[in-house]
């Protein structure tokens, strides 16, 4: 009883609170403003060397400018996915600093389920971007509801997935996987982020896992960037991701109530540190 209540529980607040959470983008992209505002960020943890000095550290401490500046424009990047087509010229995003001279190579908008993004390239860095879009309409509403998990990938066995969020993924994958080869076999010395706000960052999550296991030569040269993402699968995804040893950024904005969804009584576990976007203090 106590369980269904809490997928009850859980269902009616990720749905109700991803309209909030989505309902003032793309056009003031307020985790993108509060970056800009020069918010304060702490971390839990390791990143990667860009975050070397707190990769040992037990509690939360500041991040450097330097740090910020890099989460900032991976923000910037998944804002994009909201507005961004064959061209590198939405409003605000794609004026941010360190993204200008990004070329589109592909963008998506899939209708049923529906999934939409993008993959560019910045030259002048030599990164390729793969960006998922967050919710943005009531169909994708409905899948952030449908929070049964589902065993995947095949390969791990005790690795479960919210099944809304896969069904999302799923309906988009081989497009995607076909034109990350392509753009990363083009340009073989380019790292790979893949990004994404709220649900976004919970396809980016799912995406990586996949591409490390469909195509692993890959591996070496991929990151994760995401903001607000919920939990996306069980303890068994979460470690897999984290096994995988590559960079990755789950950022949080204050107390944004989507990274705690679903709940942990459901199942849900979510995988890596955390960079918490805080404005007031650092812990």
């Amino acid at each position: 009883m106590v369980r269904i209540f809490g997928l009850a529980l859980s269902m009616l607040c990720l749905g109700l609170v991803s309209a909030l959470h989505r309902s003032s983008l793309p056009t003031s992209l307020p985790i993108l403003q509060s970056i800009l505002e020069n918010d304060r960020l702490s971390t839990e943890g390791a990143f990667s060397e860009e975050f070397a000095h707190v990769k040992f550290a037990t509690k939360q401490v500041e991040i450097s400018t330097t740090a910020k500046d890099i989460l900032a424009m991976y923000a910037a990047y998944s804002g994009a996915a909201y507005t961004v087509s064959t061209k590198w010229n939405c409003p605000y995003a794609c004026e941010y600093p360190g993204t200008e001279g990004t070329v589109v190579e592909y963008n998506w908008e899939i209708g049923v389920p529906e999934s939409a993004g993008y993959i560019a390239r910045n030259p002048g860095k030599k990164l390729i971007i793969v960006a998922f879009r967050g919710t943005d309409n009531l169909l994708q509403w409905v899948d952030n509801t449908d929070v049964w998990q589902m065993q995947w990938p095949a390969a791990l066995n005790n690795s479960y997935v919210h099944r809304g969020f896969m069904r999302g993924y799923l309906s988009v994958r081989p497009i995607v996987l076909g034109y990350v080869k392509d753009v990363a076999t083009r340009y073989p010395d380019y790292s790979i982020s893949l990004v994404g706000h709220s649900l976004g960052g919970a396809k980016a999550s799912i995406c990586l896992l996949d591409l490390s296991l469909t195509i692993p030569e890959l591996l070496p040269r991929l990151r994760l960037y995401t903001q607000g993402q919920p939990r996306v699968g069980n303890r068994g995804f979460a470690n897999a991701i984290n096994a995988l040893g590559v960079l990755i950024s789950r950022e949080v904005y204050e107390y944004d109530l989507i990274p705690r969804l679903p709940l942990e009584s459901m199942g849900y576990r979510h995988h890596s540190f955390e960079a918490w976007d805080h404005a007031n203090t650092t812990r």
